[in-house]
């Protein structure tokens, strides 16, 4: 598993860490040059809104699921206090112009937000299969239709996949995918394979499958993760229920604990990987 710190070095990790930067950087030190005045009551904005910010992620990091997870959550809280503080670094003002900061610094959210996604971390080390709808039927659902012939000649052997179904587009796939990249590289036998399908690319399958990829906040199927043996689906996380109900999150976490042993891989994974030789003689 490649180290934690060189999965944040990535356009969108940077780039938010220079916007988040540019506060006390830039834009507090313009307004002790144009506004030296206004500096007492900026700084107690400062004080409020950082105490307030260090609180929230106090909280939200006792919580969070993942160090992607905590990361992002410390882009969000860290842009949205930069918002009112750059205002007040350039506050608007009858005889000028005024609230020129605050239009830069939102106008830089905006384009990091339309332009540069979330990382999709396809370069991380694991045993994970990119699906398309032809391997996905081919490799994983055909198992139901040639397991009775295959099993009366004596070639059958049982195979369980476990799906994630995500989007890049999305920010809890991309707070998963590195948990799931290092289950898949710890666990992945013949017998216990992993594979992963862009539901955003290919939303006819994940219809199938009953995943809602219009659904959003707490409402959110994706990313969803599908354990499928014989063709047929056994688990999933997050569960939905007979009658189309689901869990919501954050009820249902994707931590690797949650993973790990909602889906018994641990005992799944001791089934299926090859012998040693005393353990043949064992046996």
């Amino acid at each position: 598993m490649a180290s934690p710190i060189l999965r944040f070095i990535n356009a969108h990790h940077v780039l938010n860490t220079m916007l988040i930067l540019a506060y006390p950087a830039w834009f507090r030190a313009w307004a002790r040059v144009t506004f030296p005045d206004n500096l007492d009551a900026l700084e107690l904005w400062e004080k409020q809104c950082g105490i307030s910010c260090a609180v929230i992620l106090l909280v939200r990091g006792l919580r969070a699921e993942s160090l992607d997870q905590f990361v992002s959550t410390v882009f969000f809280y860290c842009k949205a206090v930069g918002a009112p503080l750059a205002y007040f670094a350039d506050p608007l003002d009858p005889d000028g112009p005024g609230g020129r900061c605050v239009a830069v610094y939102l106008a830089l959210v905006l384009i990091l937000h339309l332009f540069v996604g979330h990382p999709t971390h396809d370069w991380l080390p694991s045993k994970i299969v990119a699906l398309t709808p032809r391997t996905f039927e081919d490799d994983v659902m055909s198992d139901k239709e040639s397991k009775e012939s295959e099993k009366a000649s004596g070639k059958w052997k049982k195979v369980e996949w476990l799906v994630l179904f995500y989007a890049n587009h999305d920010a809890r796939s991309s707070h998963v995918a590195p948990t799931f990249a290092k289950i898949s590289d710890e666990f992945a036998t013949d017998g216990l394979r992993f594979g992963k399908l862009d539901v955003a690319r290919w939303p006819a399958t994940a219809r199938r499958m009953n995943i809602d990829v219009e659904a959003i906040g707490r409402d959110a199927v994706v990313p969803t993760i599908m354990l499928i043996s014989g063709g047929e689906e056994r688990l999933r996380l997050p569960e939905v229920y007979d009658d189309g109900t689901r869990v919501k999150f954050p009820v249902q976490r994707t931590r690797r604990v949650d993973i790990v042993k909602g889906f018994g891989l641990e005992e799944r994974h001791a089934k299926t990987r090859p012998k040693d030789r005393d353990a043949k003689k064992r046996d």
